[in-house]
């Protein structure tokens, strides 16, 4: 913060941590210039580094990428005006737009466990989940600078206390990663889904349920359940190199309806051309 504004640079922070999706919200809304995350994402604290949002909302690819690596060892020059800081509410306006986007779903009578793995998606899914009528039960949804001790990365071995809570009765149970983009469910007869099985199943839901219309873009890793799914409704896929930049690379410049990894990361037409969690979970507990 104080490099930009010793640059001259005008820059607005948060009220607290908040996910990487509610960030890339606000550059949109806002008709921000960009925006920079501080986050070790799903890894262990002490690999924090930073995402950089374009003003489009989309992560930095292709020319913006060759241009910030261009200027890494440049020498910065203070400018003579140093610029601003303001406090913004990043959260309601984001919170307003997934509503919009999910259809205001009715959650009434559906109990979801919500996993934060100590990350900054507590406060922020849940209380979507909530909003929308569901009852939340909250699993690691303290503030935790080490992430509890273990990387914040929702997989199979490291959702054991999300199991828990579904197996204990919860109908759904959601996890995010550390800076919430990412997204895994767990149910009570199959556990926790994989990527692909959920990348299945919430383009089946915008298709079938929600009356969307358009082709898949997906990672060269990710199921070919995937094809199945838009070949099951006249849609076709599109096959991209491993790494979200080389999905929001073709869905920027597409009418694609989702493009989404094997790590749980999905982004939609309509929304961001770049992951996010917290509306995904919203969007899976209504599927």
């Amino acid at each position: 913060r104080d490099t930009l504004v010793a640059a001259g640079r005008d820059v607005v922070v948060p009220e607290r941590d908040c996910p990487t999706p509610l960030l890339s919200w606000a550059v949109v809304s806002r008709d921000l210039a960009a925006g920079l995350m501080v986050t070790a994402s799903h890894n262990p604290p002490n690999y924090n580094g930073i995402k950089f949002v374009r003003w489009d909302g989309a992560p930095a690819f292709g020319d913006t990428a060759a241009a910030i690596e261009a200027r890494l060892d440049a020498d910065g020059t203070p400018a003579r005006d140093p610029g601003s800081v303001r406090e913004i509410d990043v959260f309601e306006p984001h919170a307003q737009q997934v509503r919009s986007l999910a259809g205001a779903p009715d959650l009434s009578g559906l109990t979801v466990a919500y996993d934060a793995m100590h990350g900054s998606g507590r406060g922020v899914t849940d209380a979507l989940l909530e909003g929308a009528g569901a009852e939340v039960i909250r699993v690691r949804c303290d503030d935790r600078e080490d992430f509890g001790g273990a990387a914040p990365e929702p997989k199979p071995g490291s959702l054991d206390p999300l199991v828990t809570a579904v197996e204990d009765g919860a109908d759904l149970g959601i996890a995010s990663d550390g800076d919430a983009d990412r997204v895994v469910i767990a149910t009570p007869e199959r556990g926790v889904l994989n990527g692909g099985a959920t990348f299945a199943l919430l383009y089946a839901f915008l298709l079938d349920d929600r009356g969307r219309a358009g082709s898949a873009i997906r990672s060269v890793s990710t199921t070919s359940l995937v094809d199945r799914v838009a070949a099951g409704h006249g849609e076709g896929t599109v096959e991209r190199p491993v790494g979200f930049g080389n999905l929001a690379a073709a869905f920027v410049d597409s009418d694609a309806l989702i493009a989404g990894e094997e790590t749980g990361g999905f982004a939609i037409r309509g929304h961001l051309p770049n992951r996010d969690g917290v509306a995904v979970g919203l969007l899976l507990a209504a599927a």
